[in-house]
């Protein structure tokens, strides 16, 4: 699934280069591809940076962009410290909707229930807050920001098997447009 993502980045780069010189044109001289809506010029943007990481999703949705990021790769087993590695991912996401400044970015963590409840609950709040004090770190304001841990309330897939409880330990980053709910 992955092998067709340096493709895609090329492509979107390519689209990007052609609509960026388009500006001072004509309706009719705009390539078709320039004609992305807000939510979907970051989309594109998102899955050029996003794509080359395993385990993260791009989504469009109604009035939304939804990215998911599998909590494993953000942080340690137990840990509200994003690792080194991953931050590129965090850093790709700021650096988009840094040139969009009227998106508004809602961060859920969520865990499975290998924890008690309560303790599931402040480890995925601590990890909300985690990456939003990275996304702010990195120049987006902190009142486009929310950030709210879930803990194992809203789970994706059984938390019998551990595949299962993998996929429900997640970061899902919303990014919703200017004038949408």
């Amino acid at each position: 699934m992955r092998r067709g993502w340096p493709l895609l980045a090329v492509f979107c780069s390519i689209i990007l280069a052609a609509c960026a010189g388009t500006d001072n044109l004509g309706e009719r001289s705009v390539p078709a591809a320039c004609k992305l809506d807000y939510l979907d010029r970051q989309k594109v943007e998102l899955q050029s940076g996003l794509g080359l990481f395993d385990g993260t999703e791009i989504e469009r949705r109604e009035n939304s962009i939804c990215i998911t990021i599998g909590c494993d790769a953000l942080f340690g087993s137990d840990s509200g410290l994003i690792q080194p590695p991953t931050c590129k991912e965090i850093d790709t996401v700021a650096e988009v909707v840094n040139k969009y400044p009227e998106t508004k970015i809602k961060v859920d963590v969520h865990t499975d229930c290998v924890r008690s409840e309560e303790q599931n609950l402040a480890l995925s709040g601590l990890q909300a807050w985690t990456i939003k004090k990275a996304l702010v770190d990195k120049g987006v304001s902190p009142s486009r920001v929310t950030a709210r841990g879930w803990g194992e309330s809203k789970p994706v897939a059984s938390n019998a098997t551990e595949a299962g409880r993998k996929v429900n330990r997640r970061v899902t980053i919303m990014l919703t447009a200017p004038n949408q709910p």
